[in-house]
Protein backbone atom coordinates (compact mmCIF):
# COMPACT_ATOMS: atom_id res chain seq x y z
CA UNK A 1 0.00 0.00 0.00
CA UNK A 2 0.53 3.67 -0.51
CA UNK A 3 3.73 4.90 2.45
CA UNK A 4 1.45 7.82 3.33
CA UNK A 5 -1.38 5.30 4.10
CA UNK A 6 0.11 2.87 5.47
CA UNK A 7 0.64 4.32 9.10
CA UNK A 8 -0.08 2.00 11.90
CA UNK A 9 -0.16 -1.03 9.95
CA UNK A 10 2.66 -3.90 10.43
CA UNK A 11 5.05 -4.51 7.94
CA UNK A 12 4.94 -7.70 6.22
CA UNK A 13 8.52 -7.62 5.25
CA UNK A 14 11.80 -5.81 5.39
CA UNK A 15 12.21 -2.37 4.06
CA UNK A 16 16.08 -1.00 2.69
CA UNK A 17 16.77 2.07 1.60
CA UNK A 18 17.05 2.85 -2.12
CA UNK A 19 18.89 6.19 -1.85
CA UNK A 20 21.92 7.11 0.33
CA UNK A 21 20.74 9.63 3.26
CA UNK A 22 21.78 12.26 2.66
CA UNK A 23 22.49 12.14 -0.89
CA UNK A 24 25.39 14.61 -1.26
CA UNK A 25 27.12 16.84 1.30
CA UNK A 26 25.02 19.10 2.79
CA UNK A 27 25.19 21.97 5.61
CA UNK A 28 24.08 21.22 8.91
CA UNK A 29 23.84 24.71 9.89
CA UNK A 30 22.77 28.79 8.31
CA UNK A 31 25.53 30.43 7.50
CA UNK A 32 28.55 30.83 5.12
CA UNK A 33 30.20 27.90 3.50
CA UNK A 34 33.95 28.71 3.19
CA UNK A 35 37.43 27.30 1.35
CA UNK A 36 40.52 27.39 3.08
CA UNK A 37 41.57 29.62 6.34
CA UNK A 38 40.04 33.34 6.37
CA UNK A 39 38.52 35.94 5.58
CA UNK A 40 36.37 34.82 2.46
CA UNK A 41 35.45 36.90 -0.35
CA UNK A 42 31.93 36.45 -0.68
CA UNK A 43 30.86 35.23 -4.00
CA UNK A 44 27.63 34.04 -4.22
CA UNK A 45 24.58 32.12 -2.37
CA UNK A 46 23.67 28.33 -2.44
CA UNK A 47 19.86 28.17 -2.29
CA UNK A 48 18.27 24.31 -1.17
CA UNK A 49 16.97 22.75 -3.90
CA UNK A 50 19.19 23.89 -6.45
CA UNK A 51 22.91 22.66 -7.44
CA UNK A 52 26.16 23.97 -6.46
CA UNK A 53 27.12 25.01 -10.24
CA UNK A 54 30.85 26.86 -8.41
CA UNK A 55 33.80 25.63 -7.26
CA UNK A 56 35.16 27.30 -4.48
CA UNK A 57 39.09 28.06 -4.15
CA UNK A 58 40.70 29.08 -0.90
CA UNK A 59 39.86 32.57 0.52
CA UNK A 60 36.30 32.44 -0.76
CA UNK A 61 32.72 31.75 0.91
CA UNK A 62 29.06 31.16 -0.53
CA UNK A 63 25.81 32.25 1.82
CA UNK A 64 24.19 28.52 2.29
CA UNK A 65 20.90 27.38 4.01
CA UNK A 66 20.66 24.13 6.56
CA UNK A 67 20.17 20.98 4.03
CA UNK A 68 21.90 22.95 1.07
CA UNK A 69 24.22 21.19 -1.16
CA UNK A 70 28.08 21.53 -0.21
CA UNK A 71 29.96 22.80 -3.21
CA UNK A 72 33.56 21.43 -4.71
CA UNK A 73 36.23 22.62 -2.56
CA UNK A 74 34.83 23.74 0.81
CA UNK A 75 35.95 23.07 3.85
CA UNK A 76 33.98 23.58 6.37
CA UNK A 77 30.74 26.00 7.34
CA UNK A 78 31.01 28.93 9.57
CA UNK A 79 27.32 29.65 11.22
CA UNK A 80 25.90 32.83 11.03
CA UNK A 81 26.39 33.66 15.09
CA UNK A 82 29.97 32.82 15.06
CA UNK A 83 30.89 35.02 11.82
CA UNK A 84 31.18 39.07 10.73
CA UNK A 85 30.47 40.46 7.88
CA UNK A 86 32.72 43.27 6.70
CA UNK A 87 31.98 44.64 3.33
CA UNK A 88 31.61 41.58 0.81
CA UNK A 89 33.81 39.89 3.22
CA UNK A 90 33.00 37.34 5.92
CA UNK A 91 35.34 37.16 8.69
CA UNK A 92 35.37 34.51 11.53
CA UNK A 93 37.14 31.41 12.72
CA UNK A 94 36.67 27.42 11.45
CA UNK A 95 35.08 25.90 13.95
CA UNK A 96 35.81 22.66 15.65
CA UNK A 97 33.20 21.41 13.80
CA UNK A 98 32.89 21.59 9.95
CA UNK A 99 29.09 21.50 9.70
CA UNK A 100 28.87 19.20 6.96
CA UNK A 101 26.74 16.23 6.60
CA UNK A 102 29.00 14.05 4.41
CA UNK A 103 26.94 11.28 2.01
CA UNK A 104 25.83 8.49 3.28
CA UNK A 105 26.02 9.25 7.04
CA UNK A 106 22.80 8.32 7.94
CA UNK A 107 22.50 5.31 5.74
CA UNK A 108 23.21 4.12 2.18
CA UNK A 109 21.29 2.29 0.01
CA UNK A 110 20.64 -1.16 0.93
CA UNK A 111 21.02 -0.87 4.51
CA UNK A 112 17.91 -2.11 6.28
CA UNK A 113 15.91 0.61 7.81
CA UNK A 114 12.93 -1.75 9.40
CA UNK A 115 11.70 -5.24 9.06
CA UNK A 116 8.86 -7.63 9.05
CA UNK A 117 6.70 -7.01 12.43
CA UNK A 118 7.53 -3.48 12.44
CA UNK A 119 4.82 -0.82 13.19
CA UNK A 120 4.81 1.58 11.05
CA UNK A 121 5.14 4.41 13.75
CA UNK A 122 4.57 8.29 12.49
CA UNK A 123 9.00 8.56 12.67
CA UNK A 124 9.56 5.39 10.64
CA UNK A 125 7.43 6.28 8.00
CA UNK A 126 9.36 9.59 7.78
CA UNK A 127 12.61 7.87 7.64
CA UNK A 128 11.37 5.34 5.07
CA UNK A 129 10.20 8.31 2.89
CA UNK A 130 13.09 10.15 3.27
CA UNK A 131 14.94 7.19 1.86
CA UNK A 132 12.86 6.76 -1.54
CA UNK A 133 10.05 4.54 -0.57
CA UNK A 134 6.80 5.07 -1.85
CA UNK A 135 4.92 1.80 -1.02
CA UNK A 136 5.01 -1.02 1.70
CA UNK A 137 3.91 -4.43 2.07
CA UNK A 138 1.79 -4.62 5.00
CA UNK A 139 -0.35 -7.49 6.82
CA UNK A 140 -3.98 -7.34 6.69
CA UNK A 141 -5.32 -6.82 10.58
CA UNK A 142 -6.52 -9.68 11.52
CA UNK A 143 -10.95 -9.27 11.13
CA UNK A 144 -12.37 -9.60 15.09
CA UNK A 145 -15.90 -10.54 15.70
CA UNK A 146 -16.98 -9.39 19.65
CA UNK A 147 -19.93 -11.67 21.26
CA UNK A 148 -21.32 -9.72 24.19
CA UNK A 149 -22.56 -12.14 26.36
CA UNK A 150 -25.96 -11.60 29.12
CA UNK A 151 -29.34 -11.09 28.83
CA UNK A 152 -28.76 -8.28 31.50
CA UNK A 153 -26.36 -5.88 29.09
CA UNK A 154 -28.44 -3.42 27.16
CA UNK A 155 -26.62 -0.80 24.83
CA UNK A 156 -27.99 2.61 25.62
CA UNK A 157 -30.00 4.68 28.09
CA UNK A 158 -29.72 4.36 31.62
CA UNK A 159 -30.28 0.71 32.53
CA UNK A 160 -32.86 0.08 35.01
CA UNK A 161 -33.57 -2.86 37.75
CA UNK A 162 -30.71 -6.05 36.92
CA UNK A 163 -29.68 -4.43 33.81
CA UNK A 164 -25.81 -3.26 33.32
CA UNK A 165 -24.69 -0.55 30.67
CA UNK A 166 -22.16 -2.42 27.69
CA UNK A 167 -19.13 -1.11 28.88
CA UNK A 168 -16.87 -4.02 26.88
CA UNK A 169 -18.61 -4.12 23.06
CA UNK A 170 -18.05 -0.25 23.16
CA UNK A 171 -14.37 0.33 24.10
CA UNK A 172 -12.91 -2.91 22.81
CA UNK A 173 -12.79 -2.05 18.76
CA UNK A 174 -10.08 0.98 20.47
CA UNK A 175 -8.24 -1.92 22.27
CA UNK A 176 -8.29 -3.94 19.20
CA UNK A 177 -7.46 -1.85 16.67
CA UNK A 178 -4.37 -0.18 19.28
CA UNK A 179 -3.18 -3.57 19.04
CA UNK A 180 -3.10 -4.18 15.12
CA UNK A 181 -6.99 -5.90 14.39
CA UNK A 182 -9.85 -4.66 13.78
CA UNK A 183 -13.09 -5.22 14.91
CA UNK A 184 -15.27 -5.67 12.07
CA UNK A 185 -18.95 -7.00 14.19
CA UNK A 186 -19.72 -6.99 17.93
CA UNK A 187 -22.98 -8.66 18.55
CA UNK A 188 -24.57 -9.15 21.24
CA UNK A 189 -25.42 -12.85 22.34
CA UNK A 190 -28.77 -13.70 24.71
CA UNK A 191 -27.84 -15.84 27.94
CA UNK A 192 -28.85 -19.49 25.94
CA UNK A 193 -26.92 -22.05 24.64
CA UNK A 194 -28.65 -22.78 21.04
CA UNK A 195 -28.09 -19.14 20.84
CA UNK A 196 -24.20 -18.79 21.60
CA UNK A 197 -23.39 -21.98 19.22
CA UNK A 198 -24.78 -20.12 16.84
CA UNK A 199 -23.04 -17.03 17.02
CA UNK A 200 -19.61 -18.85 17.79
CA UNK A 201 -20.00 -20.87 14.32
CA UNK A 202 -21.12 -17.53 12.56
CA UNK A 203 -17.87 -15.97 13.92
CA UNK A 204 -15.62 -18.98 13.47
CA UNK A 205 -16.62 -18.89 9.63
CA UNK A 206 -16.47 -15.63 8.64
CA UNK A 207 -13.71 -13.90 10.80
CA UNK A 208 -9.95 -14.62 11.90
CA UNK A 209 -10.80 -14.10 15.48
CA UNK A 210 -13.66 -14.54 18.04
CA UNK A 211 -13.63 -12.40 21.17
CA UNK A 212 -16.48 -13.35 23.42
CA UNK A 213 -17.28 -11.27 26.77
CA UNK A 214 -18.62 -13.03 29.80
CA UNK A 215 -19.70 -16.62 30.00
CA UNK A 216 -16.21 -17.97 31.12
CA UNK A 217 -16.91 -18.75 34.62
CA UNK A 218 -18.64 -22.24 35.78
CA UNK A 219 -22.19 -20.60 37.14
CA UNK A 220 -25.52 -21.80 35.64
CA UNK A 221 -25.84 -19.25 33.41
CA UNK A 222 -22.43 -19.37 31.98
CA UNK A 223 -22.55 -21.46 28.65
CA UNK A 224 -19.22 -20.33 27.13
CA UNK A 225 -17.31 -23.29 27.47
CA UNK A 226 -20.23 -25.72 26.97
CA UNK A 227 -20.86 -24.16 23.22
CA UNK A 228 -17.03 -24.19 22.75
CA UNK A 229 -17.09 -27.90 23.46
CA UNK A 230 -20.61 -28.55 21.09
CA UNK A 231 -18.31 -26.46 18.60
CA UNK A 232 -15.44 -28.87 18.70
CA UNK A 233 -12.97 -26.96 19.46
CA UNK A 234 -9.64 -27.67 21.50
CA UNK A 235 -8.79 -25.52 25.02
CA UNK A 236 -5.48 -24.28 24.99
CA UNK A 237 -5.57 -21.85 28.40
CA UNK A 238 -9.07 -22.72 30.38
CA UNK A 239 -8.38 -20.02 33.70
CA UNK A 240 -4.66 -18.47 34.73
CA UNK A 241 -3.69 -18.30 38.08
CA UNK A 242 -3.87 -14.37 38.19
CA UNK A 243 -5.82 -11.52 39.95
CA UNK A 244 -8.07 -9.98 38.08
CA UNK A 245 -9.10 -12.15 35.06
CA UNK A 246 -8.56 -15.96 36.21
CA UNK A 247 -11.14 -17.52 34.71
CA UNK A 248 -9.69 -16.03 30.64
CA UNK A 249 -10.08 -18.48 28.40
CA UNK A 250 -8.51 -19.50 24.71
CA UNK A 251 -9.50 -21.91 22.60
CA UNK A 252 -9.29 -23.17 18.94
CA UNK A 253 -12.35 -23.71 16.49
CA UNK A 254 -10.24 -25.27 13.54
CA UNK A 255 -7.48 -22.62 12.21
CA UNK A 256 -9.65 -19.65 14.29
CA UNK A 257 -8.32 -18.57 17.67
CA UNK A 258 -11.70 -18.28 20.28
CA UNK A 259 -10.51 -15.74 23.25
CA UNK A 260 -13.14 -15.61 26.75
CA UNK A 261 -12.94 -12.95 28.52
CA UNK A 262 -14.78 -12.70 31.79
CA UNK A 263 -17.36 -10.67 32.67
CA UNK A 264 -16.00 -8.34 34.96
CA UNK A 265 -14.76 -5.18 32.84
CA UNK A 266 -11.38 -5.07 34.41
CA UNK A 267 -10.67 -8.88 34.27
CA UNK A 268 -11.84 -8.43 30.60
CA UNK A 269 -9.17 -6.11 29.78
CA UNK A 270 -6.28 -8.28 31.75
CA UNK A 271 -7.24 -10.74 29.14
CA UNK A 272 -7.31 -8.71 26.01
CA UNK A 273 -3.46 -7.84 26.95
CA UNK A 274 -2.47 -11.48 28.36
CA UNK A 275 -4.46 -13.38 25.37
CA UNK A 276 -5.63 -11.30 22.75
CA UNK A 277 -2.66 -9.34 22.12
CA UNK A 278 -0.11 -12.29 21.82
CA UNK A 279 -2.67 -13.72 19.28
CA UNK A 280 -2.57 -10.30 16.76
CA UNK A 281 1.10 -10.16 17.36
CA UNK A 282 1.33 -13.72 15.68
CA UNK A 283 -0.90 -13.04 13.50
CA UNK A 284 0.84 -10.15 12.41
CA UNK A 285 4.14 -11.49 12.34
CA UNK A 286 5.71 -9.17 15.18
CA UNK A 287 9.00 -11.20 17.71
CA UNK A 288 7.97 -12.27 20.86
CA UNK A 289 9.34 -9.44 23.23
CA UNK A 290 10.12 -8.64 26.99
CA UNK A 291 7.84 -6.82 28.54
CA UNK A 292 9.49 -3.34 29.95
CA UNK A 293 10.42 -2.80 33.62
CA UNK A 294 9.23 -0.79 36.45
CA UNK A 295 10.20 0.59 39.90
CA UNK A 296 8.12 0.16 42.47
CA UNK A 297 7.21 2.89 44.63
CA UNK A 298 4.94 1.46 47.31
CA UNK A 299 5.39 -2.31 49.08
CA UNK A 300 3.00 -5.11 48.04
CA UNK A 301 2.26 -7.65 51.15
CA UNK A 302 2.24 -11.39 50.01
CA UNK A 303 -1.14 -12.66 47.94
CA UNK A 304 -3.30 -14.93 50.44
CA UNK A 305 -3.07 -17.35 47.19
CA UNK A 306 -0.38 -18.61 44.98
CA UNK A 307 -1.47 -15.92 42.33
CA UNK A 308 0.28 -13.55 40.62
CA UNK A 309 -1.43 -10.09 40.79
CA UNK A 310 -1.51 -6.78 37.42
CA UNK A 311 -2.33 -4.20 39.35
CA UNK A 312 -3.21 -1.30 37.70
CA UNK A 313 -2.02 2.03 38.11
CA UNK A 314 0.22 5.04 36.60
CA UNK A 315 4.35 5.34 36.50
CA UNK A 316 5.23 8.57 38.33
CA UNK A 317 8.57 10.29 39.18
CA UNK A 318 9.03 7.79 41.87
CA UNK A 319 7.49 4.75 40.00
CA UNK A 320 4.37 2.49 40.02
CA UNK A 321 1.28 3.79 42.54
CA UNK A 322 -1.38 1.79 42.32
CA UNK A 323 -4.92 3.66 41.63
CA UNK A 324 -7.83 3.68 42.80
CA UNK A 325 -11.04 1.84 42.33
CA UNK A 326 -9.46 -0.85 40.64
CA UNK A 327 -11.86 -3.70 41.65
CA UNK A 328 -12.61 -6.71 39.03
CA UNK A 329 -15.87 -5.04 37.83
CA UNK A 330 -14.51 -1.42 37.99
CA UNK A 331 -13.24 0.82 34.90
CA UNK A 332 -12.45 4.31 37.03
CA UNK A 333 -9.09 3.02 38.27
CA UNK A 334 -8.23 1.90 34.68
CA UNK A 335 -9.67 4.49 32.73
CA UNK A 336 -7.10 6.62 34.65
CA UNK A 337 -3.91 4.35 34.50
CA UNK A 338 -1.38 3.71 32.02
CA UNK A 339 -0.79 -0.44 32.31
CA UNK A 340 -0.21 -3.32 34.89
CA UNK A 341 1.85 -3.58 37.26
CA UNK A 342 3.04 -7.91 37.71
CA UNK A 343 3.33 -8.64 41.24
CA UNK A 344 4.45 -12.13 42.25
CA UNK A 345 2.52 -14.19 45.04
CA UNK A 346 5.29 -13.11 47.70
CA UNK A 347 4.81 -9.60 47.25
CA UNK A 348 7.09 -6.62 46.75
CA UNK A 349 9.35 -3.92 48.42
CA UNK A 350 9.79 -0.72 47.33
CA UNK A 351 12.24 0.10 44.81
CA UNK A 352 11.69 -3.55 43.64
CA UNK A 353 11.69 -3.54 39.95
CA UNK A 354 8.72 -5.99 38.23
CA UNK A 355 7.55 -6.15 34.83
CA UNK A 356 5.02 -3.90 33.36
CA UNK A 357 2.05 -4.31 31.01
CA UNK A 358 1.66 -1.08 29.44
CA UNK A 359 -1.76 -0.27 27.61
CA UNK A 360 -1.70 -1.07 23.99
CA UNK A 361 -1.32 2.59 22.35
CA UNK A 362 1.89 2.88 25.03
CA UNK A 363 3.46 -0.71 23.67
CA UNK A 364 6.78 -0.64 21.62
CA UNK A 365 6.17 -0.84 17.88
Amino acid sequence: MPLGDASGRTLAADVSALVDLPGFATAAMDGWVVAGEGPWSIVGTIDTGTPADTRLVPGQAMRIATGGLIPDGASAVIPWEVSDVVGDTVVGEIPGKVHIRPPGEECVRGDQLAQRGDTLAPALVGLLAAAGVDDVEVFVPPSVCVLVLGDEVVTSGVPGPGQVRDALGIQLPGWIQALGGDVATVRNVADDQRALVTALRDGVSSHDLVIATGGTARGHRDFLRTALDECGCEFLVDGVAARPGHPMMLARCGNTPVVGLPGNPLSALVAVVTLVAPVVDAWLGRADRELPQVHMAQAIAPARKELTRLMVGRRELGGFREVSHVSSAMLRGIAHADGWAVVPASGVEAGEVVPWIPLPWARRG
